[in-house]
């Protein structure tokens, strides 16, 4: 292992992608993680489709 190190562009590599490895943790932490919310209870499910509107009018001619 003592060896890597001492070649400037192993140590370039290695050092990118640690980089990498980083950065796409990060992207996944900001953009992809569970919510912190929790579900919804049924009774928040009911009154949130019984209170909804159709999106199209069905009486237009």
């Amino acid at each position: 292992m003592r060896q890597i190190w001492n070649h400037p562009l192993s140590r370039e590599i290695l050092l990118i992608l640690l980089l990498k490895i980083a950065l796409i943790f990060t992207l996944w932490w900001v953009f992809f993680r569970a919510p912190d919310t929790s579900p919804p209870t049924p009774e928040q499910v009911s009154r949130a489709l019984l209170e909804s509107r159709p999106a199209v009018d069905q009486h237009k001619e």
